[in-house]
């Protein structure tokens, strides 16, 4: 059985001016109320992931020189990401199509979907960072993937 709780009618009256008070607030100050977003970032490094039988194997990971370049809007929640040329293996630039979600904390990610592998990338625009992580498989069923950190120029 649940116990009523006794508020004291002040009590009340201050919450009911305090609630509506932090979500205007919220929606004044967070960074997402812009539609249409991009980003460049770069120094892309952190660590790969692979896993031989029961043994996970870590190894420092870069992309020296390489900047990926990315566009969003949060009211579409469609993203495009631009991989450049000098980094593929065919030597051609690469575009991902994703999701974008908005996040308590004004910060963003970005999920795109390829053949064997998902993406996730996470922009900070308070910071000015990126963190992308990527779920791949190596031989059918091996886990592999990759974590990296990167600083990113933003702009709404």
């Amino acid at each position: 059985m649940v116990m009523p709780t006794f508020v004291p009618r002040t009590e009340q009256a201050r919450t009911r001016f305090l609630v509506p008070a932090l979500i205007a607030l919220t929606l004044v100050t967070y960074p997402a109320s812009a539609r249409q977003w991009s980003a460049v970032c770069s120094n892309l490094s952190g660590v790969r992931i692979d896993e031989s039988g029961t043994e996970s194997g870590f190894a420092p990971d870069s992309l020296r020189g390489a900047s990926w370049a990315y566009s969003w809007n949060t009211d579409t929640k469609k993203a495009t990401l631009t991989l450049p040329a000098s980094h593929a293996s065919d030597g051609r630039s690469h575009k991902q199509e994703g999701v974008v979600s908005v996040h308590r904390g004004g910060f963003f990610t970005i999920v795109s979907l390829l053949p064997g592998a998902v993406w996730t990338h996470a922009i900070y625009p308070e910071t000015s960072r990126l963190l992308a992580s990527q779920s791949t498989t190596r031989n059918g069923a091996m886990l592999s993937g990759r974590m990296l950190v990167g600083t990113c120029t933003i702009s709404p």
